[in-house]
């Protein structure tokens, strides 16, 4: 009977073991084909597209085009502004810098983390004015979901690399 016993408790240990080492190893090798199967650089090309969409809009004035790059629950984070939530607030915001003067922005894509839901994005961007003379330029760490199938901006966050402009003369 002892025997028996020992034989029956043997089972149940070597059985346990196998079966945890099977869900280790299968959940191991599931995350593994994850990582492999992202494309980093597929999305910094899907990324530079979508900016390409972005200020081809952006620069013939069309702010709800440029908006459109954004999801639907973004945030745009200009510097020495507050933050503007929602596609339409930032549409307007968009539309006051092109009000602003006749300006050509460019964005090109750094580097690239993430995986497939989430990308931050490290950009540089610049400004030149109608005859081509460089305005502003500077740097933005950005975050992008997928949203309905495409890259979308989430969180926009972008600085000048140019000096602050001296406060006005006290009166």
């Amino acid at each position: 009977m002892r025997k028996s016993l020992n034989f029956i408790k043997s089972t149940i240990v070597s059985v346990t073991v196998t079966t945890l080492l099977l869900v280790l190893v299968s959940c191991n090798t599931s995350q593994k084909e994850k990582e492999t199967t992202f494309d980093k650089i597929a999305a910094k090309e899907a990324i530079a597209k979508e900016n390409k969409i972005f200020t081809d809009a952006f620069n013939k004035g069309d702010s709800i085009g440029a908006a459109m790059t954004y999801a639907t629950d973004a945030k745009f984070m200009p510097s020495n502004q507050k933050a503007v939530s929602g596609r339409k607030n930032i549409q307007t915001t968009i539309a006051g810098y092109i009000k602003a003067g006749e300006i050509n922005l460019s964005i090109k894509p750094v580097e690239v983390w993430g995986d497939e839901m989430m990308l931050t994005v490290e950009e540089e961007w610049s400004m030149t004015d109608k005859d081509g003379k460089e305005v502003d330029r500077g740097k933005a760490l950005e975050l992008w979901k997928m949203e309905d199938g495409k890259w979308k901006l989430f969180r926009d966050c972008f600085n000048s690399d140019l000096p602050c402009m001296p406060p006005p003369p006290s009166k």
